[in-house]
């Protein structure tokens, strides 16, 4: 596999939890990092766009026939796994998004500019928004540190295409 490289800038993140809410209290995310790995086999580039903090910029260099997702998001604090999806099949979404409601609000908040991303992935140039603002979460995520993994696959065993782990803290404010 050709070498990773690795990127870590500041970002925020919608994500998902698993405990239940407190009362009265709004849960906010806040960014701490994020890294960001590819293979250069599959990709020229996954980084800023045109040194813009505000946009990622993928340079695909091959057809991609399908690709798969692992994601997870940990409690960085005890160490533990939260949320896990392995295997998750891209291109079944991106081709029919309104199948996945979860996931097309993830999309909709991180695909940027006119990109329209649909399988199979064509090689080309396609953006995502790198939002840099706090945000809220849904009311059941608990509050403390927290690392979103998501691992994107081009075989369901095969090696990491690309790579993304987000640092973020979760507080709760009064209403």
């Amino acid at each position: 596999m050709a070498p990773y490289i690795s990127i870590y800038v500041s970002l925020c993140l919608i994500s998902m939890g698993i405990n239940a809410q407190e009362k009265g209290h709004i849960p906010k995310a806040v960014c701490i990092s994020q890294e960001l790995k590819y293979d250069k086999k599959f990709l020229e580039y996954f980084g800023f766009a045109s040194e813009q903090s505000e946009m990622l910029m993928i340079n695909s260099t091959q057809l991609i026939k399908t690709i798969f997702m692992d994601n997870s998001i940990v409690n960085e604090d005890i160490n533990r796994t939260v949320f896990n999806v392995k295997n998750f099949a891209i291109c079944p979404f991106l081709n029919n998004r309104a199948l996945y409601k979860l996931y097309s609000a993830f999309y909709d908040e991180f695909v940027g500019n006119s990109t329209v991303i649909k399988c199979p992935i064509k090689p080309g140039v396609y953006y995502l928004k790198n939002c840099i603002r706090e945000v809220v979460v849904p009311s059941f995520h608990p509050s403390g540190n927290f690392r979103l993994n998501v691992h994107i696959r081009t075989e369901k065993e095969g090696s990491i295409v690309m790579k993304i782990i987000w640092r973020y803290r979760v507080m709760r404010t009064k209403n």
